[in-house]
C-alpha cells in the first residue's frame, strides 16, 4: 500500500516505569506505525529495554514535572506527516486497528486538508473498581492524530493539545485505556506547585486540581474548588455538568443530603437532564426508600438514554441496562412485580446470560405466578 511505502504515522510516547503494559500496547499498534518515538523519562524499571525491542528511536527526557513539555519533545522527535500519540496502558483492539488501517489508507490519498483527527478512547477502571457483573465503559473523545509540526500541548499535568481551528475529521475509531497505576499523589504535587507559582487557580487549572482532591478523597477541598468552577462566569458547560456530579458526590461524603440533592438539580441549569445526572437524582431517593420518586427518576435516566453527552466521559451503564436494574429494584419494592419484572427483562437484553439477573428473573416470576394464582 502507498501508505506504509512513503509512511504516514509516527507514534510518540512518553513513559516512565511501564515495563508491565508498553509491550502489549506497541504489540497492538506496531503494525499500523511507520515510525515509533519512545521518550523515557526516568524509567527505572525494563522500559527502556521493551522499548528497544520496538524502535531504535528511545530517547531520554530529564522529567521536570511537566507532560506537555516532554510530549512536545517527542513529538520534535517525528518525521512521518502524522503524529499519534497514545500512553503505555491503552491499546487498540483488533476491529478497532482494522478502522485504523482503513483511515490510514484514506489519509494516504486524503491527506491534504486534515490537520486533526479525533478518535474515541474508552475507559475501564481496575479490576478492584469493576463491578462483579459487568465492568463499567466511560468513553470520551479527544484530538489523538494530528499533522507534524503544526500543534503543541499544553499543561504540566492533564495536558491537552492545543488544536485551535485546525481542519478536523471525526472517526469511530476508540482506544482502549486499561489503567495499571494511581497517580492522584504525584498530580497533586504537579498541581499545587503550578498553582503556587500561577499565584491563582482558575479555569482549567482549578477543574483539575478539585479532581484529584477528589480521587484523594479530600472530599472539603474538592467541593471547595467545584463550587469555585461552577461560579465562574465563562467555562465548558460539560465541564460543569461533571463539577455538579462529582459535588453531590463530595456532599455525600460530607453528609450534607440538602446540598448533594441541589448540585445535581444544578447541573439542568447548563443543558437538559442527563442519563446519568437523573440516575444519580434517583440514587438519593432510593437511598431514602422513597421509591415514588426514585421510580420517576430512573424513568427519566431510560428516556434520556438516547441524548448524547457530548464530551463528557460517562458510564455507559447509566445509558444502557443500569436504570433498569435499578428502577426494577424499585419496582419490586414498592410492590409493582410486572414492571419490576419487565425492567429485568430489559436489562437482559444488555447483560444476556448474566446470572443476577436470571436469578431475579426467576424470583420475580415466581411472585407473579403466585399472585395470579390468589387472584384466581
Amino acid at each position: 500500500m502507498e501508505a506504509e511505502q512513503e509512511g504516514l504515522f509516527s507514534l510518540c510516547m512518553i513513559v516512565k516505569n511501564e515495563e508491565a503494559v508498553l509491550g502489549r500496547c506497541l504489540d497492538s499498534v506496531r503494525d499500523l506505525m511507520d515510525e515509533i518515538i519512545i521518550v523515557d523519562t526516568g524509567s527505572t524499571d525494563r522500559t527502556v529495554t521493551v522499548a528497544g525491542w520496538y524502535t531504535e528511536k528511545v530517547f531520554t527526557y530529564q522529567w521536570d514535572e511537566d507532560f506537555a513539555a516532554a510530549r512536545n519533545y517527542s513529538y520534535e522527535q517525528a518525521t512521518m506527516p502524522y503524529v499519534i500519540w497514545m500512553d503505555a496502558d491503552e491499546l487498540l483492539s483488533a476491529p478497532e486497528a482494522e478502522k485504523l488501517a482503513r483511515l490510514k489508507q484514506q489519509l494516504a490519498q486524503e491527506h491534504e486538508g486534515v490537520e486533526v483527527i479525533w478518535m474515541g478512547a474508552r475507559l475501564s477502571p481496575q479490576p478492584s473498581q469493576a463491578a462483579p457483573t459487568v465492568v463499567p465503559v466511560y468513553p470520551e473523545r479527544r484530538p489523538r492524530v494530528v499533522k507534524r509540526g503544526h500543534f503543541r500541548w499544553q499543561g504540566r499535568v492533564h495536558e491537552e493539545l492545543n488544536i485551535g481551528a485546525g481542519s478536523a475529521l471525526n472517526t469511530d475509531v476508540y482506544i482502549d485505556h486499561r489503567p495499571s497505576a494511581v497517580h492522584t499523589e504525584r498530580n497533586l504535587q504537579i498541581l499545587k506547585r503550578w498553582i503556587a507559582e500561577e499565584g491563582k487557580a482558575e479555569g482549567r487549572l482549578l477543574f483539575h486540581y478539585a479532581n484529584e482532591c477528589f480521587g484523594a478523597r479530600n472530599y472539603q477541598a474538592a467541593a471547595a474548588s467545584y463550587e469555585q468552577v461552577l461560579r465562574e462566569l465563562s467555562g465548558w458547560k460539560e465541564k460543569r455538568i461533571t463539577c455538579c456530579l462529582r459535588l453531590s458526590e463530595c456532599y455525600r461524603e460530607l453528609g450534607e443530603a440538602e446540598l448533594r440533592l441541589n448540585s445535581l438539580f444544578r447541573s439542568f441549569g447548563f443543558g437538559l437532564p442527563q442519563a446519568d445526572v437523573c440516575c444519580a437524582i434517583a440514587g438519593f431517593f432510593e437511598e431514602r426508600r422513597e421509591w415514588e420518586s426514585a421510580i420517576y427518576w430512573y424513568l427519566q435516566a431510560i428516556g434520556r438514554q438516547t441524548a448524547p453527552p457530548g464530551e463528557r466521559p460517562v458510564s455507559q451503564a447509566c445509558y444502557t441496562w443500569l436504570p433498569h436494574v435499578l428502577v426494577s429494584r424499585c419496582f419490586a419494592a414498592a410492590g409493582e412485580w410486572q414492571q419490576a419484572y419487565r425492567h429485568n427483562e430489559q436489562a437482559l437484553a444488555y447483560l444476556p446470560g448474566n446470572q443476577v439477573l436470571l436469578g431475579q428473573r426467576s424470583a420475580l416470576h415466581q411472585v407473579l405466578e403466585e399472585t395470579r394464582y390468589k387472584k384466581e
